[in-house]
């Protein structure tokens, strides 16, 4: 059995550009509207530093917006629960403390990662700490949904750009709010300039595993620190992104960032994409090529999931196989080869492939491994 998730990253672009409405609300609109059809699940890994920045500047009245991105992110995400979808958290720490002014997001370009923030492990009421992000995150997603889905608990995190590393007070800081599960890993991502990240040693890159105490992307004793669920990925030549339907997704990825039609940019802080530099040095290497439902064409998505469904390999006894599929919202672009894709599932795959999502499976897996739903607090 596998367990597909559609995680979604739910967010503008990383430099601040971008239109809520635009490149978040109407886009997921689509893909939930799909999924409810065929009877898929998504993960929205919703952004909260994003959302927190968006609020504070509306209630200052700085936006002149005609909608409340707030209110609609509320509206949908709520919506989205009660479908039986899942919420869960996502966070770019450039986000803390950024202020709207002279018609521009002024972001704070050196926090890459949430280990960056100044105040270190810090405190739970401390925005510019570890605790203080991952805990008032938790709680924000909570006070969203629970009053009409009281069920409902934030229990898995995902790092901005995949940038889980160094591991060690990310673990720890999870640990002591409540966040049980990660979902940063890709195997074979193996990064050195701006923020180094080597995941070439990690277990899998399906699956799942318990972490060791500071490394996300290793396996330690059971239950005794968070678990992990890599975002599959196989290593292929760097070409591959050039098939068509990634390489469209990309282009308009790049139209729609640079127009910017809200003037909210700050196109010096973040690159969402990467230069034609980076990617001239990366010719005639191997790269994780990661299995993103909004572009790869349905060819290759069914191709990939008939790989895994034909591996013996994978099997984790009788729990079957979490396999997480990765997209974001400001890509989805790609409705019709999705919707071939789960057409497919549909049709050819209802005894080994189960749709699932990030907070059902952790929930599973705590119960299998006898650990209590919310250990570490």
């Amino acid at each position: 059995m596998v367990y597909l998730v559609l995680s979604l990253d739910y967010e503008i672009f990383g430099n601040g550009s971008g239109d809520m409405r635009r490149d978040m609300v109407e886009p997921t609109n689509r893909l939930l509207t799909l999924c409810n059809k065929y009877g898929a699940k998504v993960s929205i890994m919703f952004e909260v530093g994003e959302y927190w920045a968006m609020k504070r500047a509306e209630e200052a009245g700085s936006l002149h917006l005609d909608y409340s991105p707030s209110h609609e992110i509320e509206k949908q995400i709520k919506k989205a629960v009660e479908c039986r979808h899942d919420v869960q958290l996502h966070l770019h720490p450039w986000w803390i403390g950024a202020t709207f002014k002279d018609n521009n997001w002024q972001l704070n370009p050196d926090y890459f990662r949430i280990t960056d923030l100044p105040h270190g492990m810090g405190s739970e009421n401390n925005p510019f700490s570890i605790l203080g992000v991952l805990r008032q995150g938790k709680n924000t997603l909570e006070a969203i949904i629970n009053p009409t889905c009281p069920e409902y608990e934030c229990l898995v995190y995902r790092a901005a750009m995949f940038w889980g590393q160094p591991s060690k007070e990310l673990i720890m800081g999870m640990k002591r709010v409540g966040l049980v599960a990660d979902s940063s890993v890709i195997k074979g991502l193996h990064e050195t300039t701006l923020v180094p990240t080597d995941y070439r040693q990690a277990k899998s890159a399906t699956g799942y595993w318990w972490t060791c105490v500071d490394d996300i992307s290793q396996s330690g004793p059971t239950g005794e620190n968070i678990i992990e669920f890599p975002v599959y990925s196989r290593m292929k030549p760097y070409v591959c992104n050039f098939r068509w339907t990634k390489l469209c997704a990309t282009i308009k990825r790049r139209r729609v960032e640079r127009a910017d039609t809200h003037s909210h940019g700050m196109m010096g802080a973040r690159q969402s994409t990467e230069s034609l530099g980076q990617m001239l040095k990366k010719l005639g290497t191997l790269q994780p090529l990661k299995y993103d439902f909004c572009k790869l064409s349905a060819t290759d998505m069914i191709r990939g999931l008939r790989r895994l469904t034909n591996d013996n390999q994978m099997a984790r006894g009788d729990f079957g196989t979490p396999v997480v599929m990765l997209g974001h919202s400001k890509d989805f672009w790609n409705d019709r080869n999705l919707e071939t894709f789960l057409r497919f599932i549909k049709k050819e795959c209802g005894n080994r492939v189960r749709f699932s999502t990030l907070g059902e499976l952790t929930k599973m897996i705590l119960k299998r491994d006898k650990i209590p739903s919310s250990p570490m607090v």
